[in-house]
Parts: structure tokens; C-alpha cells; sequence
């Protein structure tokens, strides 16, 4: 079926990257900023659906989709400043999901006054790195998963990786919609590079973990109730932390929501938006 909307695509400079990004609707702005098991096409489910009342961009961050990795230092804020620079988007409702949200946070302390609203789905935060603060549950899934890495066991790697994220930790892999899976393993598959361990982004300083309630614009904490027990941990303190935030968790999905339960999902962020945030 053909898209009911003309969408423009293109590059925003960046640095030296070109960051990939498409736009559709008009009205008010709202920009997608995708996990790092995925690319933008995660928010297929999302970008026609509200092009119908927002100008919707959605974007691949550096290292993902059409958007290549280059040799120097960056911040994934920085990089989502520049798109909206290019679009000259001057204010915007944001959702990010896990690193996606990370870089939302870190672009709303660093921007304020250019986010109208901010929706982080099993967002991750900057300076979240002390082992004391993580579980041995997400401690064993790193150490494992760097070791495979550490052997060029590619393969393994991703294989775990996928298992942990897209049918979740400790979810019965039953529970998982079949269709879901395949769409969800076929863009980690595509995203999934050895090349990102061995290149990380600038740290905010000071980071975000210890500046949430320093977030000015209204916040909706979107979690699935099979995530990580780290994410939903930390989705509570984003409630907690972060004025004028609220929690919302949608059963039976892990790290991908919007892509797993797309109805669900976009019902409680187009009810968040429309309230006036």
C-alpha cells in the first residue's frame, strides 16, 4: 500500500557524518530517536500513524541504518541537535527508546527550551556505570556478551544479544508474537557491529543520572513489563525523579513496545501529547 503521505528523506551534517533522516505530516513536531538493537524502521508502526497530526521525523543515530560510523569524538545529542538544525525545528515533542533516550535526556538538559515534551521508552541514562548500581542479572549479559566479542564470535554475540532484548530476559519465549520476533531479529541483525564496542560516544558532564530533576519538559516513562530488571528499575526513578513525569507499562513486551504492541503504544503517547503533556 502506498504511504498516505509524501515523505522526505535526506542527510543533516553532523561533524563529519551525515545522519540520515525522513519527515512526513505537518503540524506540530515530534521526532523518534530509535534503540540501539534497531534502526529508525522500528518506528514504522508510529511514523504514518501520527504523520496524520504531527510532522514526524525519525532518524538513524551514527553506526545504524543509512547513517555511517565515522573516526571522531561525538555525543548522540549533539548528533539529534544538528538534524533539527537542518529541518529548522526550533521546538519539539521527543521519544526515545533505550539509547535513543539516553540521547533525548541528555538533549533535554542540554536544550531545554527546545522540548516541548519528552517520552522515554526503556530509556537508558548517561552516567549510569557504577556495577554497584547494576544487577548481576545485567552484569552476566555484559561480561558474557564482551567476551564473545572479545573472540570474534560474531554469531553467539548477536545471537544473545537478541534473546535478551527482544524476547526479554526471563519472558517465556511463547509469550513472544512470532511476527514481532522476526521483524525485531531482522533489524538487529542488520544494526548489530562489532565496531560500536570499540567506539563510544563523548559523556555528558556532569552526566544526566544525577540531574533528572533538572527536566523541565513533561515526561512520559514508557517501560514493558519484560524488560530488563535494571530498565524497570530505572523507569520508576524516572518517575520519581523528574518533575511532573509519569509511568506508564505495557504488558507483556520487552524492549521494543512500540514495535510489539504498536496500538497500545500509540495510544498512550497520543493521549500524553494530546492532554497538553
Amino acid at each position: 500500500m502506498a504511504p498516505r503521505f509524501d515523505v522526505t528523506s535526506g542527510y543533516a551534517p553532523s561533524g563529519a557524518a551525515k545522519i540520515y533522516f525522513e519527515s512526513a505530516g505537518t503540524g506540530r513536531n515530534l521526532i523518534f530517536a530509535h534503540a540501539g538493537i534497531s534502526d529508525s524502521r522500528m518506528w514504522d508502526p508510529q511514523f504514518e500513524s501520527f504523520a496524520e497530526r504531527f510532522r514526524v521525523v525519525r532518524y538513524d543515530h551514527r553506526g545504524f541504518g543509512k547513517s555511517k560510523l565515522t573516526d571522531e569524538p561525538y555525543a548522540l545529542a549533539d548528533d539529534l541537535l544538528n538534524v533539527l538544525r537542518h529541518l529548522s525545528v526550533a521546538k519539539t515533542a521527543l521519544v526515545g527508546c533505550s539509547m535513543g533516550g539516553t540521547a533525548a535526556i541528555d538533549f533535554a538538559l542540554e536544550h531545554p527550551e527546545m522540548v516541548a515534551a519528552l517520552v522515554l521508552v526503556g530509556s537508558g541514562v548517561s552516567g549510569l556505570n557504577d556495577p554497584k548500581e547494576l544487577s548481576a542479572e545485567a552484569i552476566k549479559h555484559w561480561i558474557e556478551l564482551i567476551g564473545l566479542v572479545q573472540k570474534g564470535d560474531v554469531e553467539r554475540a548477536r545471537e544473545m544479544d537478541a534473546k535478551y532484548w527482544i524476547d526479554g530476559p526471563s519472558r517465556d519465549a511463547a509469550k513472544v508474537a512470532p511476527v514481532y520476533r522476526d521483524r525485531a531479529r531482522e533489524l538487529h541483525r542488520e544494526n548489530f557491529s562489532i565496531e560500536r564496542f570499540t567506539r563510544q560516544e563523548e559523556p555528558l558532564k556532569p552526566p544526566a543520572i544525577g540531574r533528572l530533576c533538572e527536566i523541565t519538559a513533561p515526561t512520559l516513562v514508557v517501560i514493558g513489563d519484560s524488560d530488563s530488571e535494571d530498565l524497570l528499575r530505572l523507569a520508576e526513578r524516572f518517575a520519581v525523579e523528574i518533575p511532573n513525569a509519569r509511568l506508564a507499562t505495557i504488558s507483556n513486551a520487552a524492549h521494543l513496545p512500540s514495535l510489539e504492541h504498536p496500538d497500545e503504544f500509540n495510544r498512550i503517547v497520543s493521549d500524553f501529547l494530546d492532554s497538553g503533556s
